[in-house]
């Protein structure tokens, strides 16, 4: 008897169906076929121990399972339950009148079996519950614990199997599984806890400059550079920038999620985050690490900090080419991966936040202490950093350790975070209504050039002016494009609907650091 079941197998992001094929005829033999990884290969032990344990077995039969498409390498453990069940149902330990092939072919199983006949929790439920929807499937049967990252795709019932018991009752009985429906668990719920972040703006003394471009980058998700000597607070600022930023949507928190999910990131039994992510890598990170790839073609910080914040402090520090390679993430918002025998696309649309010092000692230009580097040391320390990468930076803002009186002044109240974000989101509320007929812009700082144009252009007189200024600063057009994305931002925060030059001068000066010299 020949039966199929369907499964899925996660390449990068992207899924692809696999049908399981098991026919089970006379002989003594057990072929498991399909370019399937030592992992998928080992599964004959698991399903043995695990079909025992529930009164069930291998049968001594000639047993062919393909794995379908056959040039597609499966790896993994999580086609233990598909394999399982198709022998079930081929072997006729689970006859045709019980389990009809219509039965089987409206649900995507997954899920790793332990030797007692437990599910284990799998990577990539949620990538697999939304391709498993857009095939028409009706339901998807996941482990528990995994199940509960696929509640929030609309469309497709997600039963949530503890062991595999579970599973067969599901498929015999699915109207009366209604207690096995993962959003019937009484632990079915989102991650809702509030902004975790162990900063807050309240408690930041003074730094009103820092602040105010903090505000701009969040509301117009531009990027931003701090540069300030040691302990003038710039790592505490990017630690709070979460605090301000505006709640993920439900698009957001699944485009997020499905990258968690294939690297078994997501929290287990908490379903998906609300929280945007806040990426902070070592300087010591290589460029695999930050923009994805490796044997596998896994995705990298770039991309995991995707709808959020990917922080580098002491970016001098890191190397060249792991700098440079954020180039590309930086102005597409995504990054393309190519091996030899693969090529991936990872979505990597993130604010990105730097830290760094003005000279190698720290002190160059700081009002209370003396710089000991020279001029060419300054010089040298900078252009790590180089110029079409700092192009990309939106905001650069210059820090100065704040005076002790700013730490015991209390005549002053510093906005709280719950202020600073109710602007953010109403600004980005207008955002979202402007580009509303635009699938894949949210935001200004996603604005194309046309956008610009039609969004963000001044009055003539202001782009007069703005003309003198980039000749004078030999400022690039692509600067000229991010002024008025940041002047865009600024004019929506304060509701205007005209951009007007006070909203240029603004932007303008938080581009500082591309004339200054050292």
């Amino acid at each position: 008897m020949l039966r199929r079941v369907y499964c899925a197998v996660c390449i990068g992001i992207e899924v692809h169906t696999i049908t399981v094929e098991t026919e089970v005829s006379e002989g003594i033999n057990f072929f498991l076929v399909g370019l399937a990884d030592s992992a998928v290969r080992e599964s004959q032990q698991r399903i043995a121990s695990a079909l025992g344990k529930f009164g069930y077995r291998i049968p001594g039969r000639r047993i062919i399972i393909n794995m379908a498409p056959a040039d597609m390498r499966k790896e993994g453990s999580a086609f233990d339950v598909p394999i399982a069940m198709g022998i079930l149902s081929a072997s006729g330990q689970i006859g045709p009148e019980e389990l009809p092939q219509e039965r089987l072919d409206q649900f995507m199983i997954m899920g790793e079996l332990a030797l007692d006949g437990t599910l284990r929790p799998m990577r990539g439920a949620l990538p697999i519950a939304i391709h498993a929807r857009r095939c028409g499937f009706k339901a998807c049967i996941f482990p528990k614990d995994s199940a509960l990252e696929a509640l929030e795709v609309d469309g497709i019932d997600i039963f949530s199997a503890a062991n595999l018991a579970d599973v067969v009752s599901i498929l015999l009985h699915p109207d009366d599984s209604c207690s096995l429906l993962a959003n019937e668990l009484p632990s079915a719920r989102l991650n809702s806890a509030p902004h975790s972040c162990n900063a807050e703006f309240a408690d930041i003394k003074g730094q009103l400059r820092a602040k105010r471009a903090m505000e701009i980058a969040a509301a117009g998700s531009h990027n931003l550079l701090f540069i300030g000597s040691p302990g003038c607070g710039k790592s505490l600022l990017a630690k709070a920038f979460p605090s301000i930023l505006p709640e993920m949507t439900k698009e957001e928190m699944l485009e997020t999620g499905r990258i968690y999910s294939i690297l078994g990131l997501l929290e287990q039994g908490k379903g998906l985050p609300k929280e945007r992510p806040f990426r902070a890598p070592h300087h010591t990170a290589t460029t695999v690490a930050l923009t994805g790839g490796g044997i596998r073609g896994l995705p990298g910080e770039v991309s995991l900090a995707h709808n959020g914040v990917l922080f580098a402090d002491e970016l001098p520090e890191f190397s060249r080419a792991a700098i440079e390679a954020l180039r590309q993430p930086l102005e597409e918002g995504s990054v393309n991966i190519a091996r030899l025998s693969m090529r991936y696309t990872y979505p990597a649309s993130f604010i990105f936040l730097a830290a760094m010092n003005p000279c190698p000692c720290g002190y160059f230009g700081d009002p209370s202490k003396v710089c000991s580097c020279s001029p060419g040391q300054v010089r040298r320390y900078r252009s790590r950093i180089s110029g079409p990468l700092m192009d990309r930076i939106d905001l650069q803002c210059e820090l100065t350790a704040p005076k002790f009186s700013e730490f015991t002044e209390k005549r002053h109240r510093e906005e709280s975070s719950a202020e600073i974000r109710k602007r953010v989101t109403e600004a980005r509320k207008v955002q979202e209504e402007r580009f509303a007929k635009y699938e894949e812009i949210h935001c200004n700082a996603q604005m194309t050039e046309r956008m610009v144009q039609q969004f963000a252009e001044p009055d003539r007189e202001s782009v007069e002016r703005l003309g003198a200024i980039m000749e004078h600063l030999h400022l690039s057009m692509r600067t000229y494009s991010r002024i008025l994305k940041v002047a865009r931002t600024i004019a929506d925060l304060e509701g205007c609907s005209q951009i007007t030059f006070p909203h240029i001068a603004e932007a303008i000066g938080y581009r500082n650091l591309e004339w200054e010299e050292p």
